[in-house]
């Protein structure tokens, strides 16, 4: 009966043009809605059925039911509900109902499961009358698509987060042999060599840092590529920074018969506030790459600062090289990591092809970019670009500064320090660095050990691994500083790990240590850091410790 009333309406409102072209237009927009893909009804103000077509009919044929029997439209909704999850309890299916009528009158667009298992997307809009009309769309295989591409975003979350595990754990189990290798070695420059001893133990030294740098590449690849790469900008000494690598990178240009030259603009020759790690990261990757691909001629370094907004600065430092210079299509491939000019470059120079891709995705993250000009056979001109905020010049000495400036040696005569590593050779290589400035040490291979020595006597410092076996350093470390005995909770700690995944200065001080050294140990750093660390914790050389009361007397 309401399909007859609507096919009367239609009939009116289409008669002369029907006539006139000879059309049946009930017929034809019968016949229309009905070949609709999806689900098209027109209610009335009570939200009785005038026109519904087939789609809609076999979609909700319990509601439709419902609605031709007089039920109210929540109550036919509720038919709807109960019918397609019959598991639902009355309330449930009362307030699912509830929901959906409200829903469309409101005009918002609803997805109703049907009993055939598909999902259709209904919204329904007045009519002047007071009616309704109301359409379906089947967006089945469309939920169905995002559910599958949010599985594979799951899967290769979970794939990446086993990778950046995976990595973790490599690094650390491939910093433990070589923080030995490398450890040794540096003792071992500091006896009496001959000269050939000597030459071998360079050698050794330099393929060990080859070998470290290497690790180091894809670790920072991997941090990039899983967002877990922080940028920590401080003041810093642009220019100051800048001669610093002149002087590391000029004995590698002069053993090749190359020039160094470092030009440094006046506007950024200034402490600037910037990455000074990331950008020495970058410069170093540059210069490295146009002394390794420049057999005569020089390598020229250029610095320049042109004034931003809101006392910014657009630093750009450029290393142009006199080298073999590149094509067109090898300048298209540059940048993609684990790439080299080509197969022949690869062999005769070396090289992972990671650098110049962290270099731009480290420029990226600084606000900035890497570009490059060449030609073939006249050398290649990289810039490097980051964006860097005015900085204030500090009275504080910069991270560079020497040992004796640090009072790391100064103060090293008489100090007790609690040593804490699972691995023999760690612990072996730390000892021999740091007895001789006559330093005592304590042994411990666990978190749990660590306690048990700090509760029954005092130390100046505790060097802590973050990871081993029974308590890790990090649960170590909370013990600490929650002790309920101050001097326990005082002790300055140096966080000592092989983890390079995580943001590691940053999140070892938010866990409450005082410092960072990561492995393998620098001889000339581990110093460094304990100075700076005594420094700012006493102020001045710490007072030799007297014997640790006993802690139930005292009652701990």
């Amino acid at each position: 009966m309401g399909n007859a009333a609507f096919r009367a309406g239609v009939g009116r409102r289409g008669m002369s043009d029907a006539k006139k072209q000879d059309w049946d237009m009930e017929a034809i927009v019968l016949e229309a809605v009905n070949r609709l893909p999806g689900g098209f009804v027109i209610f009335g103000p009570n939200h009785e059925i005038l026109l519904s077509n087939s789609r809609n009919e076999s979609d909700f044929p319990f509601t439709n039911q419902a609605l031709r029997e007089g039920k109210t439209y929540v109550e036919a909704a509720y038919a709807g509900v109960k019918a397609v999850v019959p598991g639902f309890s009355d309330e449930e299916a009362w307030a699912t109902a509830s929901a959906i009528t409200g829903a469309l009158e409101r005009g918002e667009p609803v997805e109703l499961q049907t009993h055939l298992g598909t999902t259709m997307q209904v919204v329904e809009l007045p009519l002047s009358f007071g009616g309704w009309v109301a359409v379906g769309a089947d967006v089945t295989a469309l939920r169905e698509r995002e559910r599958e591409l949010k599985k594979a975003r799951k899967e290769a979350e979970a794939a990446n987060e086993a990778k950046s595990a995976f990595l973790a754990n490599i690094s650390h189990e491939i910093r433990t042999p070589l923080n030995g290798i490398l450890g040794m070695a540096q003792l071992m420059a500091a006896s009496d060599l001959t000269p050939e001893q000597r030459d071998q133990l360079d050698t050794i030294l330099d393929s060990g840092k080859t070998l470290m740098a290497i690790l180091n590449d894809v670790l920072d690849l991997s941090k990039i590529e899983a967002g877990k790469f922080d940028i920590s900008p401080i003041d810093n000494d642009l220019g100051h920074l800048l001669r610093r690598l002149e002087k590391l990178w000029a004995p590698r240009a002069m053993e090749k018969g190359l020039a160094l030259t470092l030009n440094i603009d006046p506007e950024a020759a200034t402490f600037l506030r910037f990455d000074p790690v990331r950008v020495r990261q970058c410069v170093s990757n540059l210069v490295s790459n146009a002394i390794k691909f420049t057999d005569q001629g020089e390598i020229t370094v250029s610095a320049f600062a042109a004034p931003a907004e809101d006392d910014y600065f657009d630093v750009c430092i450029r290393v142009s090289d006199t080298g073999i210079g590149m094509d067109a299509a090898t300048l298209d491939k540059l940048f993609a990591p684990f790439t080299q000019a080509d197969a022949s470059t690869s062999r005769r120079y070396g090289g992972t092809g990671l650098g110049l891709s962290i270099s731009c995705k480290l420029a990226e993250l600084m606000g900035g970019g890497v570009s490059v000009e060449s030609e073939p056979g006249k050398g290649s001109s990289f810039t490097l670009a980051f964006r860097a905020a005015l900085g204030r010049r500090s009275d504080e000495a910069p991270a560079e500064a020497d040992v004796d400036k640090t009072g790391g040696v100064r103060w090293a005569k008489g100090l007790t320090m609690l040593l804490v590593d699972d691995h023999a050779l760690n612990r072996k290589v730390a000892r021999l660095f740091l007895e001789p400035l006559g330093i005592t040490i304590i042994e411990a291979e666990n978190g749990e050990e660590a306690i048990r020595w700090l509760q029954t006597r005092d130390f100046d410092l505790v060097l802590l691994d973050m990871h081993m076996p029974v308590m890790d350093g990090m649960t170590a470390l909370r013990h600490i500083r929650q002790h309920e005995v101050q001097a326990i909770r005082d002790v300055p700690v140096i966080a000592l790990t092989a983890d390079s995944l995580g943001p590691e200065n940053t999140r070892y001080s938010e866990m409450g240590a005082d410092g960072y050294v990561g492995k393998p140990i620098d001889h000339r750093e581990l110093i460094v850091e304990i100075g700076r660390v005594l420094e700012t914790r006493y102020g001045r050389a710490p007072a030799p410790k007297a014997a640790f009361p006993d802690l139930r007397q005292a009652g701990a």
